[in-house]
């Protein structure tokens, strides 16, 4: 079973001092995930609430062995007091049992808070647990901010990371959900965020329990659910900033503490609206329900938008996610196993016609099957329908492609480009050619490739002296117009809940 996704349980109940309820908490958090059919249960930092300080095994950890046992349910720990019987460290610890009751790994947490280091020793490092899912590694609290200890934790190939840390706050929230999905696409694995929630040490900790598998989120717990599941087959089948408008972030003057105009202070650019798409959701056996997934992401979220996967087999399913709210559409002919100009596509531009919604259209040189995407095949539907706005997404570094997408813009108005892995050289020319309108800033979809694809444009920006409406319009105000210019119509019903597959 080594290298396969397995189905993860994450427990999120919110602290309780008390040991012995949380023990009776913890086993009937297992007893619920077996039931969800996963294959393994992670929980937070001080999961058991104070327990005593004491050598591994005790009491409370053949509990959780005999559970496991029981249940064949595997195991990672949460922090645990622990005393180290030959050097008498104490230390934070956790455990990752097997599902036939072995302790098979331990970790003691290495960084601490100025207030917790009194009272506990570090660990000496990160180290690897051999599982029957492949290599996996524990970060606790801090451990998982420090670039030190992920650089500790790649060195080590790990298949499985859990992220046993918590937030403090909203943004500090978003912040470890984002470092889950880059660091998972990172290590070409699965990165599990187990947090602490409730009040802990005079600290409101805030819920944030996620799951990614190689930069694609496979489940976002919500707030107050106990238990949350996570697999390869229930993934929500999110690609976060394929279109990240983002607003210029500006030199404000800051004060010294003396009242002095100090120097300036550069705001780190951050993604102020998300249009979400998957280019997987064309090749899935359903793909109303991976449109449908899509939507329940966005829904309620002003700073998000959802697009809805164009299948040209499927025209039923684009009007239908349309009409529950979608902002537009996707295509990539070739993952579809077909070409732009397939009659086909006609029914799809004209259902977004009505609707008044653009369509984001994949091109360029991939693995097989979707090498074949030649941008020009879209010049009939441009020419076709001149109402509608179809932006090209051209993936890989071929100049033929980028050079066939530009031709196809110089020559039907209708047509924009993505940012997104052009060169410098490039993105100069289009604006040569089709000016600043026509140019939609976007990241790629990854995390972490935004803070690259944002110092490209400012350089770009830099080097031909753009002003600041031209900069503008690239950076947010054309994604804006296209996704986001009816913010205050409010949708009246949800979109309709989908079964996640088994």
């Amino acid at each position: 079973m080594v290298g396969l996704i397995p189905k993860i349980a994450i427990s999120q109940s919110p602290y309780q001092r008390d040991m012995g309820y949380c023990l009776h908490r913890t086993l009937d958090h297992m007893r619920l995930a077996r039931q969800m059919g996963a294959d393994l249960i992670v929980f937070p930092e001080w999961f058991l609430g104070l327990n005593p300080l004491e050598v591994v095994p005790n009491r409370q950890t053949d509990a959780l062995c005999r559970q496991a046992q029981d249940l064949a349910l595997g195991v990672v720990t949460g922090s645990l007091r622990a005393l180290d019987p030959d050097t008498g460290l104490r230390q934070q610890c956790a455990l990752v049992i097997d599902a036939d009751g072995r302790i098979i790994g331990q970790q003691a947490k290495c960084e601490f808070y100025p207030a917790e280091r009194p009272w506990f020793d570090p660990g000496e490092g990160i180290v690897a647990i051999a599982t029957r899912y492949g290599r996996a590694t524990i970060l606790l609290g801090l451990d998982a901010e420090r670039e030190t200890r992920w650089d500790e934790c790649r060195a080590l190939f790990p298949d499985l990371v859990f992220m046993v840390t918590s937030a403090r706050g909203p943004q500090e929230a978003e912040r470890l959900q984002a470092m889950a999905v880059s660091r998972s696409f990172e290590i070409g694995g699965t990165v599990v965020l187990v947090p602490l929630t409730g009040r802990f040490g005079g600290v409101d900790y805030v819920p944030c329990a996620m799951a990614a598998h190689r930069g694609r989120v496979l489940a976002n717990l919500k707030e107050g659910e106990p238990v949350g599941l996570a697999s390869a087959t229930s993934a929500a089948l999110i690609q976060l900033g394929a279109v990240d408008a983002a607003s210029w972030a500006r030199a404000i003057p800051v004060r010294e503490a003396s009242g002095v105009a100090g120097g300036t202070e550069f705001r780190s650019p951050e993604p102020e609206r998300r249009v979400l798409l998957d280019w997987k959701a064309l090749a899935v056996p359903d793909p109303l329900q991976a449109g449908r997934h899509l939507l329940a992401q966005a829904y309620d979220a002003p700073r998000q938008a959802s697009l809805a996967p164009a299948h040209p087999q499927y025209p039923e399913v684009l009007e239908a996610l349309l009409a529950e709210g979608a902002r537009g559409a996707f295509a990539w002919p070739g993952l579809s196993g077909t070409h732009a100009y397939d009659p086909r596509y006609r029914s799809i531009a004209a259902a977004l016609c009505r609707q008044g919604k653009p369509l984001i259209a994949a091109a360029g040189l991939g693995s097989a099957p979707f090498r074949f995407s030649d941008p020009g095949d879209w010049d009939d539907i441009a020419l076709a329908f001149p109402e509608l706005t179809v932006i090209l997404a051209i993936h890989g570094r071929h100049a033929r492609f980028w050079d066939d997408a530009l031709a196809l813009a110089e020559a039907r108005p209708n047509v924009a480009l993505l940012t997104a892995g052009a060169a410098p050289r490039f993105l100069q020319e289009a604006l040569q050619r089709i000016g600043a309108d026509r140019l939609l800033f976007a990241s790629g979809g990854i995390p972490g490739q935004f803070q690259a694809e944002w110092e490209k444009l400012e350089t770009l920006r830099e080097r031909l002296g753009l002003e600041d409406e031209t900069f503008q319009n690239i950076a947010a105000m054309n994604a804006r117009r296209l996704f986001f210019h009816d913010l205050e119509v409010h949708r009246t019903a949800h979109p309709t809940e989908v079964e996640h597959p088994q």
